[in-house]
């Protein structure tokens, strides 16, 4: 653009100097140069008005001819928003000698088209006589920056207004962006944070860590939610949950990184209320079913010793009441010992005292010890179990959960029903399944089972057996099962269909 703005100039001093002896550039050849071009030239009077135009560029451009150009300003055809602009930078440029601006221009048919314009000034014993202005379309140019901008200023205003701290850094960890969030986070002023190293504001237990997850995220490209810790001004340890990624610039090399930054200061404390609840709640049920157990001792220990002495000489309506007292006395304690269960289950120390053991033995051994129990309702146990599984667990705990699962299927089976009970063994782990094809259980069950209290009524339907429970019984056997690093879990295909509850225990690894 400046070459042919000079060779403009240049041709347009020659004809305002011309003398017989001197040769013009050929008019053919300067024709041919300024008709061929894809800028808009155009040579102006000393009151900007325009003398000439290379037409082809105008009419492909703008629209316009000759005639509708020729003899007008070009301030005629500039955007009204930017024509004080435009003229404070033409005053400014008379004193440089060129000009340099980007403004809209109106095409013929109404829009506006923004282009750049450079130029030069001619003049004659110090006196501007014209100038010559070449400009170029770069409407494209403009839009894509204004998509860029607008891009920009969105991404800046959730930067800005995001509730969670934001930052990114170098890949040696200085600062380089923070929003406001991070700045009220730390405690520190923008201008502070910038001047500093991440590791300032790290308490220095995290160092190695963070330095081994930035090497993981660079060999997998990926990241996690990590816990950590900063550094308040005030020097008070502020929790955060954090996640980060790398960018990469144009050669696929790390080049910044980018974090998220959530303080969780608010949920430790909760957590730390909940693990205190907790505790307190379980320090209740042990207390309460301690002081329970003592008197009912001693409620029980009578009844059945004017049971066993005077039973002969009692009514029958006294001895159908102490009878329920004793039954009431043995419901009783079974309610205070889960009680009791649950409360050791929930102990942070808990670890059961796991032995080598015969899980198909103790399986046998509670089908034993309950089978008067289904003999009672007529059902009939179809046991398809290994000869010997020996592996590692606790033999009272894992009882109870055998027992417990038993015991419900026995309760929950109509009379005259059937019960399989049955082990799989995979690499890894043992699984017993107990089936049966009693009352089943509705999704909105299913979803309460293995929870405290999750007990499931179902009166009026034939199952009562006098085995009342609390709900505590599968909360129970989940705990335990889970203690010995294996599963529990249930299925049923809805109510009346029956239900088949599973448990695994891990295999000894010789």
């Amino acid at each position: 653009m400046l070459v042919l703005i000079s060779l403009i100039e240049r041709r347009t001093l020659i004809q305002l100097t011309i003398k017989d002896e001197e040769q013009p550039i050929p008019e053919k050849k300067f024709k041919l140069i300024l008709d061929n071009s894809n800028d808009l030239i155009a040579i102006l009077n000393k009151d900007f008005e325009h003398e000439y135009i290379n037409e082809s560029a105008y009419l492909n451009i703008l629209g316009y001819s000759k005639d509708d150009i020729l003899g007008k300003l070009v301030r005629d055809f500039t955007h009204p928003d930017d024509v004080i602009r435009s003229s404070k930078t033409l005053k400014i440029s008379l004193i440089k000698g060129e000009i340099l601006d980007e403004y809209r221009i109106k095409h013929k048919n109404g829009h506006y088209i923004w282009v750049e314009t450079k130029g030069k000034f001619l003049k004659e014993n110090s006196q501007i006589t014209g100038a010559i202005f070449v400009s170029r379309d770069i409407t494209e140019r403009k839009n894509a920056l204004q998509k860029i901008q607008k891009s920009e200023n969105k991404y800046r205003t959730l930067f800005e207004s995001s509730t969670d701290g934001i930052y990114s850094t170098d890949m040696e960890g200085h600062f380089i962006e923070v929003n406001e969030a991070f700045i009220k986070m730390l405690g520190y002023s923008r201008e502070n944070l910038l001047k500093m190293h991440n590791r300032e504001v790290t308490p220095k237990k995290w160092h190695e860590i963070e330095d081994n997850m930035l090497f993981t995220h660079l060999s997998a490209g990926e990241s996690k939610v990590y816990e950590k810790e900063y550094i308040h001004k005030n020097g008070k340890i502020l929790p955060v949950s954090i996640r980060f990624w790398i960018l990469q610039d144009e050669q696929s090399d790390p080049h910044r990184i980018w974090a998220i930054v959530r303080d969780s200061t608010e949920t430790k404390q909760m957590e730390q209320k909940l693990k205190e609840v907790n505790r307190m709640k379980t320090e209740f049920l042990r207390r309460a079913s301690h002081e329970l157990k003592t008197p009912l001792i001693s409620i029980k220990g009578f009844a059945d010793l004017i049971l066993t002495m005077y039973s002969e000489e009692l009514n029958p309506d006294i001895l159908s009441k102490l009878e329920e007292i004793d039954k009431g006395c043995e419901r009783l304690q079974n309610i205070i010992n889960n009680l009791l269960h649950t409360s050791k289950l929930e102990s942070p120390d808990l670890k059961p005292k796991i032995e080598k053991e015969d899980l198909s033995f103790l399986i046998n051994y509670c089908i034993d010890e309950l089978h008067p129990l289904a003999a009672k309702r007529e059902h009939s146990f179809n046991i398809e179990i290994h000869d010997s599984i020996i592996t590692r667990f606790e033999k009272e705990e894992i009882h109870d959960v055998i027992s417990n699962l038993l015991i419900n299927a026995i309760k929950y089976t109509p009379p005259r029903g059937w019960i399989d009970i049955k082990t799989d063994l995979t690499d890894d782990f043992v699984i017993v399944s107990i089936k049966d094809n009693g009352i089943g259980f509705t999704e909105e069950e299913k979803g309460k089972i293995f929870k405290q209290f999750g007990k499931i009524e179902r009166y009026g339907q034939g199952f009562d057996l006098g085995i009342d429970g609390t709900g505590l019984g599968l909360y129970i056997s989940k705990r335990i099962v889970e203690s010995h690093g294996g599963k529990i879990w249930m299925e049923s295909e809805g109510k009346d269909k029956g239900s088949t509850f599973y448990f695994t225990l891990p295999l000894i690894k010789d």
